[in-house]
């Protein structure tokens, strides 16, 4: 890839999709603090070992009811995806959090739930 070029909200829009290219492609948004990057349907995330404002109520209602690819790669879009296959095709869903020590998989699980209960628990939408 052109190291000029700008970083893709999805790995699929790569030209030459390869890890060197995915790496890069990470790499340049992570400098970004974007931290969230799909490849399709799979959503990539790195820990940034500092505090984001990425997870305000704002963006949770933003997220709500978008179709994946519509709002930029996020633990939300992919949190809403799961719950509303759930209701629309009434399949149990699931989502997979993997990754090393201290990847951020606890974090990640928790803005998921969060996210799921602000949304749609109890006293949501």
């Amino acid at each position: 890839e052109d190291d000029d070029a700008l970083p893709v909200a999805d790995n699929c829009a790569l030209m030459f999709l390869n890890e060197g290219t995915l790496l890069h492609n990470l790499d340049k948004r992570f400098m970004k603090d974007e931290i969230y990057t799909y490849t399709a349907n799979i959503l990539l995330a790195i820990n940034p070992y500092h505090s984001l404002d990425v997870y305000t109520p704002d963006l949770v209602a933003a997220y709500q009811g978008k179709s994946l690819g519509v709002m930029p790669p996020h633990v939300y879009a992919i949190a809403d995806k799961a719950y509303r296959d759930m209701r629309n095709l009434g399949l149990s869903q699931g989502i997979v959090v993997s990754g090393e020590s201290g990847a951020g998989k606890t974090e990640s699980t928790k803005h998921v739930l969060r996210y799921l209960t602000d949304s749609y628990g109890g006293g949501g939408a």
